[in-house]
Formats: C-alpha cells, structure tokens, sequence
C-alpha cells in the first residue's frame, strides 16, 4: 500500500478496542490522527511514569495504554471522560450521560483534523455529528459497528425483561432520539464494517443495504492470552466472563447449569461486575463468583479453565471468545454472540441458539464427561491462534482500505482485497 495515500482519522470517545485498530493502521501506515477520550501513549510522559507506580494502580489504566502510536498522532479530550466518570459515580443514567459525553466529543473534533484525513472511521452511537462534518466536506465515512442494530437489541430486550423479570433493571432501554442517531450513522456511511455475520443479518433486517456491509471478526493479544503448557487438573471449570446481566444469558446459564447437575464434577465460575439476583445466587450449588478482573488476572483465569461459556442473546463478536480460544479453551456459544464466526462446531466448541437452556446444559454434560474430546478441541483451539491475532484483524483492514481506493462496491473485489 502507498504509505501515502490513507491518513485515517479514527475518533472513539471512550477505548474499547479502538486503541487496537489505532495501532494496525499506523503500522500500515494509514493512521493520519487517534482521537479519544483519555489514553497513556507509550511516548508520553504519564506513560512512562505509569510503568513505575504499584502494579494495583497500573492495572486501573491498562484499558487506557495506546501502545505502539506515536504520541504526536494521539490526541484526546481527557476533560470529557472525566466528567462522564464523576456524573456516573453519583448514579446518573449511564445511557444519558455516555449520549451527552459522545455529542461533547464529536463538537470537540477540530474541522482542520477532518479535512487533513483522507478517510474518517467512528464508532456506532458516537458518530452521528462525525459523520455529518464528514460528508459536509466531501471525506468517506466509514462506521465501525461493534454490535448489532439498534433496534434489533431493543426488541430483543423487550423480550428479555418480559422473560426475565428479576434481571430487568440490567436490561436498558433506549430513547427515540438515540436510535434516530444510530439511524443517520447508519445512512451517512459509504461502507459500515461489522465483527460478524450476526450484526450483519440485524442491520439487512432493518433496511441497511448490504452492500455497504463487511465482516472483519475482532483479534487478540496472542502473548497476553497464551496457553498454559496443560489443562487444568481437577474438576472441569466452565467460566463466564461478563456483565452479570440478562443480555449476557446470565439467568440461562444458571438455569442450565441446575439442569445439568454437575456438581462434584465441574464447577461454574463467573467473572464479571453487576448485580445477580438473591434468589440466583442461592440457587446454584458448584459456583464461584470472581467479580471483574483486570487483563492479566483474566488471562491467568483463563489458563486455569477448561471451557468458556458465552451464552449471549446479542453482541457484535464477544471478545472473550477469541481472548479464550486464544488461551487453548473451547468455546460454548451462540449465533447472537458472533461465536459462528470463530468457532468450528464440533472442533473448537459450539454455537447454540440463544436462551436454549437444554441445550446449553445438554453441551455442559457432553464436556464434562468427555476429557478426549475437550483434549482434542484444546488442541484445534491452540492450532488456529495465528487467525486470532491483532495482526490479522489489521491486515484485513488494509485490505479493506486498498478496496475503497478502487471504489469499493464490488464486494467481490472487497473481499478479494481483504483476504488476500
């Protein structure tokens, strides 16, 4: 690629996994600006300052580490998310204050910093005024959806809170007027890139076109989330790692779990912040609650489980997942959790329907009993690393950049570019 020719300005008000595609497209020489809410650049000075303060401190940043982008292409706006923490510290609705936190940003980017980019790429729910400026001044806009349509997770809420009446206050809802922003992202993109075939069907159903669509599944840290040289001993260790909330399958899994009567056998382990339920909680026998784990503590976690269980009813691709396939453990998920993107059913775990409890607790009799076959799905997991690396997410980026070079509506010359 002419190292020339794409200097992307990438703007995410919080991190996620942005500070990732950050770093790919700097080393592909695509990045022109990061743009963000607050972030430790390597290069800066509270970045080198943060490798000498008490490792209890430093895991409270880790999220907030931009490694490998030069501090002169990271700019960010450290006064909004500081705000944005202090009013959720004092119990403000988290969808009102991230909403008016996303607007702040998007009013805080300098037109100078979209006119110099010869691409523009934001984030679903923080794009909308972006995306506007952008085609105000003729540059493509290129939204990076990170989960599926909005309305498509509305419905599926409604569902929820009707299913799962105790679990309902982990179950928001959305305004009118946010769902009408997603809209105007939706319709002002030149090209929308999902994690999974998953978001992809939700946005065709609600009237995206689906030439505008392209899957690029999410990468992992293959250092960080390494295998350890053998399972586990003991009893088999399923773990969950998430919100502890209706969307996440939380209840299905408990339900699942007391189906299959496991106890003495295996044991479920949950990590992951929010409230369960008294009577969930009473209700189970064989579990452990961990609560939420930094990085490196998930990680280790990970090296001493024997399956992950992501049990979802929506997301865009659970991270996890490819985190945990990375770290040798097979993978129990379903066709909302983007697992089908990842996971060979059969080989490296399976992918359910979402809410099914029998067949989730059928899948967690079959590995519990069944050492060989959870060897032998360890191995393929550890055999396909190399296709979960950061790397990989980022080469299938470039290619998708060089595809817009050549106008980008054939999706057959997309693809051809990414997958090259």
């Amino acid at each position: 690629m002419d190292k020339s020719q794409h200097q992307v300005l990438l703007a995410h008000p919080g991190t996620q996994y942005a500070p990732r595609l950050a770093a790919e497209l700097h080393r592909h020489g695509a990045l022109g600006r990061f743009a963000t809410g607050f972030a430790l650049s390597d290069e800066s000075w509270l970045g080198r300052m943060e490798r000498l303060v008490p490792a209890a401190i430093s895991r409270r940043w880790a999220a907030r580490r931009v490694r490998s982008v030069p501090a002169a292409r990271l700019r960010t706006f450290p006064q909004l998310e500081g705000a944005a923490v202090r009013r959720l510290r004092r119990g403000e609705p988290a969808e009102t204050v991230l909403a008016e936190r996303n607007e702040a940003f998007q009013r805080a980017i300098p037109t100078a910093w979209i006119e110099e980019a010869s691409h523009v790429i934001g984030f679903d729910t923080s794009s909308w005024m972006l995306a506007e400026r952008a085609q105000e001044l003729d540059r493509p806009f290129i939204l990076d959806q990170s989960i599926g349509h909005p309305k498509a997770k509305e419905r599926i809420y409604a569902e929820l809170r009707t299913r799962f009446p105790e679990w309902a206050e982990t179950v928001p809802q959305k305004t009118d007027e946010h769902l009408g922003r997603e809209q105007r992202e939706h319709n002002l993109a030149v090209a929308i890139l999902a994690p999974s075939r998953f978001v992809r069907r939700t946005l065709v159903e609600y009237g995206v076109e689906e030439e505008k669509i392209h899957v690029i599944p999410f990468g992992t840290d293959l250092k960080l989330f390494a295998p350890a040289q053998s399972a586990p001993a003991g009893p088999v260790v399923f773990l969950f790692v998430g919100s502890l909330s209706a969307r996440k399958g939380v209840p299905v899994l408990l339900s699942a779990w007391r189906e299959a009567k496991l106890a003495g056998r295996a044991e479920l382990w949950f990590a992951g912040g929010g409230r369960v339920p008294p009577s969930a909680m009473e209700a189970t026998s064989s579990v452990r609650w961990l609560g939420a784990l930094g990085r490196s503590e998930l990680a280790d976690t990970m090296r001493r489980a024997h399956v992950l269980v992501c049990p979802s009813f929506f997301e865009g691709l659970a991270q996890v997942q490819v985190e945990a396939m990375a770290a040798g453990l097979p993978v129990i998920g379903t066709t909302a959790s983007g697992a089908d993107e990842i996971v060979t059913p059969g080989e490296t775990g399976f992918v359910l329907e979402p809410g099914n409890v029998a067949a989730l607790a059928a899948a967690l009799r079959k590995l519990t009993g069944d050492a060989g076959e959870r060897g032998t799905m360890r191995e393929r997991c550890i055999e396909s690393r190399d296709c979960l690396s950061w790397a990989r997410y980022g080469k299938r980026w470039r290619g998708f950049l060089r595809s817009m070079d050549h106008g980008g509506g054939d999706r057959g010359s997309v693809l051809e570019a990414i997958f090259e």
